[in-house]
């Protein structure tokens, strides 16, 4: 009986508000009716507010109240509680308070990204430093936990994110990451600990999934690849199905649809389902389906993901079966949301598609805010939706309005195709022969015609799978390749002559982009190639970056590491050996990079190859034009890489990077919409 009591307290939390957690009650499901199909920043908008500083998460809402979370400074030291009137989106009261464990903010870690959770008793919110709370509806603080305190500093690559879920009157929490690991239950009276489970370290952002289930309710857990139940009332792990620990699993949750359950993965083959029924035995596993940021979408019939380059993929639920697929344009981080036969699905760069719960693809509506950062949540009300960016919370609703002046072509991409026509041939050059490209200022060496290995060099006990097997490549034509990175200096140009804006600074080695010698970073792949053409060329192919920066050699580097790279041990104020960081304090490894001050270094200020090219290896990561896939054995001529993909390649290494990364045939796969640091590029003509 106190089971069922447990149970049933759980469902009846949610009757006061239409969304009073993550993903409303765990699944996405929404009962608000007459949502909204057509808005713009020019109609359908019932108010949008800024707020301060930044946040991820999910607003949440009871009684006509929006509860909502944000992080300030430099080091995110203060942490926001705020509670904004749904009709007005008047902020009502905000509370502020002082962070237990300020680390260094920017794009690369969390920031307000555990979602709050509220039900008629408060709001209970987590922030990425470990602070846990529960606040009345007016504000007054009731309680404060310490994670760190309790159980152990959480060391997070990216910092924490994992959200709240509650059940009857109980909080739980999964603080997956490279410290001590745990799932725990804790008082929403007081915050105490109600149960604790111990998980093994492994780093992640998942959030637990409560089901109602009849005389067995389950706490779902993802982890280590798979997924493991727990029994709500005291921890006890009621079966567990646990595979290899992958980043590709960490971000998105387990998803539940009545007795099917879904854990999701970024790899091809990776995401699987099974019945609660029958846990250790796999009920399909999906065949080109593949999911990202935002967690999967299960309604009575289908199951839909997004991958990381926005591609949707609608999965029959009962057999893992493929439907059908379109391309959304960019990526969702904001989890999708079903409401009757209608689904929702949100890119991060504001732009919504709606289509019909169905089997065949049937698109219902398409809308775009103009947005000043990610969407990264929406909730669900009567009549509207809550659009939250980093910075703004945006309503739109059904206001009655026609758009006045609809855009003349869908923001929405198309299936994949060349991407640009080609550009007319640069003049043929002669071995060793440098010329200045008169738009940008930089140099470029002619590249000669050739063949090589490309792939995993001979005797080169550092290569990973990817990079098998070797295999002959031959370039039929020579080419124009910059002997550096494309330098600030150099962007700022293209900036200026195309009326574009620089990317957010660096502001821990380059504030104001002020040296304009460092390599461009922070660019994504569109970006890059963009300037490429404006500059007469285009980002190199996979084949055409490894044949220059090989030079002629067969082997790994085509220098002594230390005279030819900057890497992660050298790229710093005093020497540090980043394999062993990794192994050993590797939730603290960016953190203990940005002490030693490791950053990009001006360009060509190691050693070149024999082409005379510089910084092919170490210093920043270079983008290429190829999608990721295996290498296909056998010879080939001119390769162009696959038709389409999920990642984007980049080659070369960099200065946060150990030197087993920096090699002619290293590769790393990343979303081509990444704006990091650590990336940079170069073009050919």
């Amino acid at each position: 009986m106190l089971l069922r009591s447990f149970v049933f307290l759980a469902a009846a939390g949610t009757l006061g508000g239409e969304w009073t957690g993550f993903r409303g009650r765990g699944d996405s499901i929404t009962a608000a009716r007459n949502l909204p199909l057509s808005w713009s920043d020019r109609h359908n908008v019932s108010w949008k507010v800024s707020l301060p500083g930044f946040g991820q998460s999910t607003p949440v809402e009871w009684n006509g109240r929006i509860f909502l979370t944000a992080i300030e400074g430099p080091k995110k030291e203060t942490l926001h509680v705020l509670a904004l009137d749904a009709g007005s989106g008047k902020v009502i009261w905000r509370q502020s308070h002082a962070s237990s464990r300020p680390q260094e903010t920017g794009d690369r870690v969390a920031r307000a990204a555990s979602s709050p959770a509220v039900d008629a008793r408060g709001v209970y919110v987590a922030f990425d430093s470990g602070d846990v709370m529960a606040l009345t509806h007016d504000g007054e603080l009731r309680w404060r936990q310490n994670l760190n305190q309790l159980y152990g500093k959480i060391e997070n690559g990216h910092d924490f994110g994992s959200s709240l879920r509650q059940g009857g009157d109980r909080l739980f929490l999964h603080v997956n990451h490279f410290g001590p690991s745990y799932l725990v239950a804790m008082s929403k009276a007081t915050g105490e600990k109600l149960w604790r489970v111990e998980f093994p370290k492994e780093g992640g952002w998942n959030t637990p999934v409560l089901v109602d289930r009849p005389g067995q309710p389950l706490l779902l857990v993802q982890r280590s690849g798979g997924v493991a139940a727990y029994d709500p009332a005291n921890g006890a792990l009621v079966w567990e199905d646990l595979r290899t620990f992958s980043r590709d699993s960490a971000v998105p949750s387990v998803t539940v649809q009545g007795e099917v359950a879904v854990v999701p993965s970024q790899n091809k083959g990776g995401t699987w389902a099974l019945r609660l029924s029958d846990p250790k035995r796999p009920l399909w596993t999906a065949k080109a389906a593949t999911n990202a940021f935002s967690s999967p979408l299960l309604t009575a019939k289908r199951a839909y993901f997004v991958n990381s380059v926005g591609a949707l993929f609608a999965v029959e639920l009962a057999t893992g079966k493929d439907l059908w697929s379109t391309r959304l344009g960019t990526t969702t981080w904001a989890s999708a949301i079903a409401a009757g036969d209608r689904v929702y699905f949100f890119t991060g760069e504001g732009v919504t598609h709606v289509f019909r719960d169905a089997d065949t693809m049937e698109k219902l509506g398409e809308s775009a805010l103009a947005v000043d950062s990610t969407v990264y949540a929406v909730t669900p009300m009567d009549g509207a939706l809550l659009v939250r960016t980093g910075t703004t919370l945006t309503k739109v609703a059904n206001l009655g309005q026609k758009d006045p002046a609809p855009p003349a072509v869908s923001r929405s991409a198309p299936a994949p195709a060349a991407e640009e026509p080609p550009l007319p041939p640069a003049p043929a050059g002669q071995p060793g022969q440098v010329r200045e490209n008169a738009k940008d200022g930089l140099r470029l060496a002619w590249i000669p015609a050739g063949s090589f290995r490309m792939g995993c060099s001979e005797g080169d006990s550092q290569c990973t799978p990817d990079e098998r097997p070797a295999h002959t490549v031959t370039l039929s034509r020579g080419f124009w390749m910059n002997t550096t990175e494309v330098t600030v200096g150099a962007y700022r140009r293209f900036v200026a002559a195309t009326e574009r804006a620089m990317p957010a600074e660096a502001p821990a080695f380059n504030a104001g982009w002020a040296n304009a010698a460092l390599p461009m970073t922070r660019v994504s792949r569109a970006d890059a190639q963009a300037y490429c053409r404006w500059s007469g060329g285009r980002l190199p192919t996979e084949a055409q970056w490894e044949y220059a920066a090989r030079a002629g050699t067969t082997q790994p580097r085509y220098g002594e590491l230390e005279a030819v790279a900057w890497y992660g041990d050298n790229a710093g104020r005093e020497r540090i050996d980043t394999e062993r960081i990794a192994q050993e304090q590797r939730g603290q490894f960016n953190v203990i990079l940005g002490k030693n001050g490791n950053q990009p270094h001006a360009a060509a200020t190691k050693a070149p190859n024999a082409f005379g090219l510089y910084d092919l290896l170490g210093n920043v990561w270079e983008w290429t034009a190829d999608w990721h896939d295996s290498f296909a054995p056998g010879a080939a001529t001119d390769p162009t890489g696959p038709a389409d993909g999920e990642k984007r390649v980049l080659r070369g290494g960099s200065w946060t990077f150990f030197g087993s990364q920096v090699r002619a045939s290293a590769r790393l796969k990343v979303s081509e919409n990444l704006q990091t640091d650590y990336a940079g590029f170069r073009c050919i003509q």
